[in-house]
């Protein structure tokens, strides 16, 4: 017995010593590790499909196979945005020293995302003032656990805001990036459930934070390099699809009604945030791909550094030029009515602009022409505008420093004549 314990007690020795000499595992080498090596799945992304099918079912962001969010929603978004003002705490207008929040809602991915966002928007010189961002996604929570009104992740959101400065009332507007974990089935019915349970969150959302008036919802980005089961490909492509179905249900009126006016409010009116996935190397049409440095070498599902800042660039993007955001996530803009016939529908920004000015502008016939003058009268620019309901960005840094009136055309109003000019001020 005795020598039988001893052989046992020695085996277990050289056995320790042993592990203790062997060299650690290589990042990459273990089973869990990224897969370089999967720099493509083959799947054509959203907005490259468009009118085209995936298993039977249209791409595009939005209805139709189009990109393009239908102008009736643009519309009754732009009225919510520009409604939108600061509130306290106790979500009550207070222009002079509210704040207008907006949070993150989600998973790991999206809090990694939002965090390397908040310093480049801090850095932004025409963010708004009063906008105060407030990274409530935390890692883990999954949307097939954050479904549940009851589930702890609500209490993290009202304590985040609350560390902040700000309360649940204060929010106004929400992005939203969720995904289920460890997905199972095949599609379509594996998308349906994530989009059950985008659904039932964007009702928590107007429950838990009863002011919110606008949430941005984005897919995933790409898994082809991931090695577990959290969401893999083709789930990662597949939600996607989600997100489109969720907003095409609030679109089509079928549920998710965001209007007082139609009846009891049950969500936040959507959209589309910036549209992400792109299939590894495989480049899309606006050039976007994802790397597997962009990702975690320990799985190839959670993004790396790079790979963060390619969402937080997209994001910050996004928030500066979608119309619906302009006018509560920039600053005071740069456009002045003046004359009898004032403008409201149009914006110019920022204040003053140096190498590039933006224009907004809503309420138009597309595609619509602005000319701009020198305060003497001299046309200097003219600028087509094929998409009123989004921001135009046009490079004035060859003009010199000093006053100019950007004016539309009178064949581009819908009704009441030409608008007054706009003053913008060029200065470097």
């Amino acid at each position: 017995m005795r020598s039988a314990s001893r052989t046992r007690v020695v085996s277990l020795y050289l056995a320790l010593i042993l592990s203790l000499a062997s060299p650690p595992a290589r990042a990459g080498s273990a089973s869990s590790a990224s897969n370089c090596n999967s720099t493509s799945v083959g799947f054509v992304p959203l907005i490259d499909l468009e009118a085209g099918l995936y298993h039977g079912f249209q791409g595009g962001l939005y209805p139709g196979g189009s990109n393009r969010r239908p102008v009736s929603h643009t519309s009754a978004g732009l009225a919510i945005a520009d409604a939108i003002t600061p509130l306290d705490t106790l979500g009550i207008s207070d222009p002079a020293h509210g704040r207008i929040v907006l949070a993150s809602i989600g998973m790991s991915n999206t809090t990694m995302e939002f965090q390397a966002f908040l310093p480049k928007l801090n850095a932004d010189p025409n963010r708004n003032p009063k906008l105060l961002a407030v990274d409530c996604a935390v890692g883990g929570q999954a949307a097939n656990l954050i479904r549940n009104p009851n589930a702890a992740y609500w209490d993290s959101v009202a304590a985040r805001l609350r560390r902040a400065g700000s309360s649940p009332k204060q929010v106004q507007a929400v992005w939203l990036k969720e995904a289920n974990a460890n997905p199972t089935g095949t599609f379509p019915a594996s998308a349906e459930t994530l989009q059950w349970n985008l659904t039932s969150i964007v009702r928590i959302l107007k429950q838990k934070l009863p002011n919110v008036k606008l949430a941005y919802v984005t897919s995933r980005i790409y898994a082809g390099y991931a090695t577990t089961t959290l969401n893999p490909e083709p789930y990662a492509y597949e939600s996607g699809f989600a997100v489109k179905w969720l907003i095409q249900s609030q679109i089509s009126g079928d549920s998710l009604n965001y209007d007082p006016a139609k009846g009891t409010v049950e969500a936040p009116w959507l959209s589309w945030g910036p549209y992400l996935w792109a299939d590894g190397l495989t480049a899309r049409s606006d050039g976007l791909t994802w790397a597997c440095s962009e990702f975690s070498s320990t799985d190839g599902t959670h993004p790396s550094t790079t790979g963060r800042d390619v969402v937080a660039d997209s994001l910050l993007s996004f928030f500066q030029n979608d119309s619906t955001t302009v006018p509560w996530f920039t600053k005071t803009v740069t456009g002045v009515a003046t004359g009898s016939a004032p403008a409201p529908a149009i914006r110019v920004y920022p204040v003053p602009a140096g190498r590039t000015l933006t224009i907004l502008a809503n309420g138009f016939v597309a595609p619509m022409t602005l000319d701009l003058f020198t305060s003497g009268g001299r046309l200097v620019r003219t600028f087509q505008l094929e998409r009123p309901w989004n921001a135009l960005s046009v490079p004035v840094g060859n003009l010199p420093s000093g006053i100019y009136y950007l004016r539309p055309r009178a064949t581009n109003a819908r009704s009441g004549g030409p608008p007054g000019p706009l003053k913008v001020v060029i200065a470097r």
